[in-house]
């Protein structure tokens, strides 16, 4: 029985387990964001479809019933048709059927070409927007993470000075009962213990924060940071958060040469017409007459003039220009962190191991800190510094870490790395 209490516990215990980053990361493709992402990638990829089937001839099956106030001819005829059928019966009648079928196949139209390049751009900015957006998601999670870690580690370090100063308090009484110490001495530490309540207090705030941002973007309940250790640097290569904006780019300028190519360029299309015509009561013959009637045509449209769209090609110039400008920018701007980045890592993991060293330090100096009160040599007040001194170099520490799984979830996103093959 003892031993099956013992197996419940342990089961219970992993089953309360916090959750991986991994996990974290992988959620994200499950949330109605993601999904939205992932349709507006689709309806931009059928887009092209769309744009494409201009290139299929369309097909018309018609029919309709027409009654007219006189007599008229049951099919169309020109004047030498008329004279060759001179003496012979040509069928009218006042009520006319026709079914028929009408083909227009499309054999050279410029801008199709351009509009479907255009459109193959924006399915491909679209998928990129995609990733990208997810990348930043996965920042965003390592960012809160980061945070929520170090403020778990702060909470830590608050408890554990709250801890030393009760010990502190708990000696005092004693003292301040013997008459050794004046009371006020307890009064000066209750004053601490309820600064470091607030502070506690304060973190548990920030803390609940950070969780609601995380299960807003993960959909999954957590209650502590999950563990984070750095399996590889990010691989450098592209900037990968510019590849949307120069895709949508492609397609700017691929519309201007649509819009270019429907100005300047001929339309030449086969239309092709076939019709059954039928009459119940022809006006001479008085019987039923059956006529089958069609034609094929080779037609070319040129433009000549339109002052509108001579205007649309300048203003889309122009956008194009901006669109351009606006990535060089970007360019620049992001060059110019990564520079900034990197160096920033350097300095981080040079500042953590400093400020490792810094903590064992004050931890040292505490210790004797506290000697020399317990034997009167030392004020409370300077006592007290000693106390803070840990607690703001932990914290500082701890810090630097968020500091540091932040600036490699930026360059992630810029790089474009997976984050889960970047920390497990």
């Amino acid at each position: 029985m003892k031993n099956f209490l013992i197996l419940v516990f342990i089961i219970a215990t992993i089953s309360l387990q916090a959750v991986t980053i991994s996990e974290l990361f992988s959620a994200i493709r499950k949330q109605p964001s993601a999904k939205i992402d992932e349709i507006s990638s689709k309806m931009a990829q059928i887009a092209q479809d769309r744009v494409n089937a201009g290139y299929y001839p369309k097909v018309d099956l018609f029919a309709n019933y027409t009654h007219y106030n006189t007599p008229t001819n049951l099919i169309p005829l020109d004047p030498d048709d008329s004279a060759k059928l001179a003496g012979k019966s040509i069928p009218f009648s006042q009520t006319i059927q026709k079914i028929g079928v009408g083909v227009s196949i499309p054999l050279f139209i410029k801008e199709l070409s351009d509009l479907s390049k255009k459109a193959k751009y924006l399915a491909k900015s679209a998928t990129l927007k995609k990733e990208l957006n997810f990348y930043q998601n996965e920042a965003l999670i390592l960012g809160f993470n980061a945070t929520l870690e170090y403020l778990d580690n702060l909470l830590l370090s608050l408890r554990a000075t709250q801890k030393s100063l009760l010990k502190t308090k708990k000696d005092l009484q004693i003292s301040v009962s013997l008459g050794r110490v004046p009371g006020i001495a307890i009064d000066k530490i209750d004053e601490k213990l309820n600064q470091l309540d607030i502070s506690i207090n304060n973190v548990d705030i920030k803390k609940a924060i950070l969780i609601s941002n995380i299960e807003n973007l993960t959909g999954i309940e957590i209650k502590e940071s999950a563990k984070m250790r750095l399996i590889r640097d990010v691989k450098k290569g592209e900037i990968f958060a510019l590849k949307p904006l120069q895709e949508a780019i492609n397609a700017s300028m691929s519309d201007l040469k649509a819009t270019k190519a429907k100005r300047y360029y001929p339309k030449i299309a086969l239309n092709i017409m076939w019709s059954e015509n039928y009459t119940q009561n022809d006006s001479r013959l008085g019987n039923s007459v059956h006529k089958g009637y069609g034609y094929y045509q080779l037609g070319v449209s040129m433009p000549l003039y339109n002052r509108s769209e001579d205007v649309d090609i300048q203003l889309k110039k122009i956008a194009v220009m901006k669109e351009g400008m606006r990535l060089k920018k970007i360019k620049q701007e992001i060059k110019s962190q990564i520079k900034a980045l990197r160096k920033e890592l350097i300095l981080l993991e040079k500042s953590k191991k400093l400020k490792r060293v810094n903590i064992e330090k004050r931890e040292d100096l505490l210790k004797y800190a506290k000697v020399s009160f317990d034997e009167g040599r030392m004020s409370e007040e300077n006592y007290l510094t000693y106390e803070d001194g840990v607690l703001s170099a932990k914290s500082s520490y701890y810090e630097t870490l968020s500091r540091k799984w932040q600036d490699i979830a930026k360059l992630a996103v810029i790089y474009g790395n997976d984050l889960k093959g970047v920390v497990r």
